[in-house]
């Protein structure tokens, strides 16, 4: 082991308390269970040991009485995976296995901002679904920085992004790694580099930032009364002025970029708009049509913000692949939680964030797989919004058929 995996072995054994420290503090109700928040007045004084990384665990046992049993197990082991799976991601993030094999090898350098990338997401995604599995629910301090930083990632260093290989419709870059964009497999399309990439761009900013309101739709009394309280709602909502301003920044920001950044940059930032943009309108699009034809949430607006944040560090590509997996991903939990616990509910956003994970770990073959699926967004977009009027229509027909079913057995 060299000196850089003897500094990332140490810098595990402080990312594995800070992810303990976000599950427990970031969630919508937070527990004081992580030594690096204020320990409740009732715990009695702790050893200067608790909190040694992974060892201070066992010496918390004590502690069950006040935050459950077995408490402790869970943290031990993310604290115990964490430098491990740190030093495994180095190694293979520099060896380029990440990487398609071109002609062309792509530098330590950019190996290193694809490792750093790596390593940002998959930290956030770990917080948010121990979140998620705890309160089935992922909250916004989690994902609104994630977002954040996944956007501010892509301008300053645009090479951190997953590449492919440059398809024949660019004969002089084939067997080029090349990163991953917005209209990939096909070529940049040079109108976005224009006046209609930045509308596209502060398009997505937009819708993003209203996604994160507090919206209200109230249609008992009807549509007129329904906007009435939508904007009555909006403008009393403590948050709606952050989001403003929030907002604000954004828009001067990209714009700013837009003139300043160079095209390389610009066309990073803009496909991290467009997985921010297209990730988070696929589950909500979802969860909209769900909701419709079922009576009830399918998913829960966490897991939206959930994939937006994935969107701004991977591209919309990833978000599609990762959310048509993720069943996959779910049964064999769903049914071994089931038999332990007779819970049917479901968190979402854990099983989301494992089938990415996969297809990040994977992103050679994977994208090997599916890339002839894909077409230009704005053709993807199309079939999308097609499937989703198909998906709503069987789940409909579904929802009553099993209402007919019931009704004849009560009789």
């Amino acid at each position: 082991m060299g000196l850089v995996e003897l500094g990332l072995l140490v810098v595990g054994l402080v990312l594995g308390p800070f992810i303990n420290f976000g599950i427990y503090s970031f969630a919508y109700f937070p527990r004081p269970i992580s030594v690096w928040q204020s320990r409740p007045s009732e715990i009695p004084c702790r050893h200067w040991t608790a909190s040694v990384p992974i060892w201070g665990w066992l010496c918390r046992r004590n502690e069950s009485s006040h935050f459950g049993r077995m408490f402790w197990l869970r943290p031990l082991l993310i604290e115990l995976i964490a430098p491990i799976a740190l030093i495994l991601l180095y190694r293979n993030c520099m060896a380029g296995v990440f990487v398609p094999a071109g002609l062309v090898k792509l530098g330590a350098g950019t190996l290193l901002h694809q490792f750093i990338a790596y390593v940002l997401l998959i930290t956030l995604m770990a917080i948010a679904t121990f979140i998620d599995f705890d309160e089935r629910t992922v909250p916004d301090l989690v994902t609104i920085p994630g977002t954040l930083i996944g956007l501010l990632g892509s301008v300053m260093v645009p090479d951190w992004r997953l590449h492919e290989l440059a398809m024949p419709v660019a004969p002089a870059l084939v067997g080029v790694p090349v990163p991953l964009q917005a209209n990939s497999p096909e070529l940049w399309n040079p109108d976005w580099n224009s006046g209609t990439g930045l509308v596209l761009g502060l398009s997505f900013w937009s819708l993003w930032c209203f996604g994160m309101a507090d919206r209200r739709w109230i249609a008992r009394r009807g549509i007129g009364k329904a906007f009435v309280y939508f904007f009555e709602v909006l403008k009393r909502s403590p948050s709606t002025r952050l989001l403003i301003g929030l907002w604000l920044i954004g828009a001067i920001c990209v714009s700013i970029a837009y003139g300043v950044v160079g095209a390389t940059r610009w066309e990073s930032l803009l496909s991290s708009l467009f997985g921010m943009g297209l990730g988070g309108i696929l589950v909500w699009g979802f969860r909209i049509v769900a909701r419709w034809a079922m009576g009830q949430e399918a998913l829960g607006f966490g897991d939206v913000t959930l994939m937006a944040m994935i969107g701004s560090f991977l591209g919309w590509q990833i978000v599609c692949m990762s959310f048509f997996l993720a069943p996959f991903f779910s049964m064999i939990f769903v049914v071994i939680v089931w038999f332990v616990t007779r819970d049917t509910s479901l968190p979402f956003g854990p099983y989301l964030c494992a089938a990415t994970l996969y297809c990040m770990l994977d992103w050679v073959q994977i994208w090997g797989w599916f890339f002839p699926l894909f077409f230009p967004p704005e053709i993807s977009f199309l079939i999308f919004v097609f499937m989703l009027l198909a998906l709503g229509a069987m789940l409909w027909i579904i929802q009553k058929l099993k209402q007919g079913i019931g009704a004849v057995a009560e009789r």
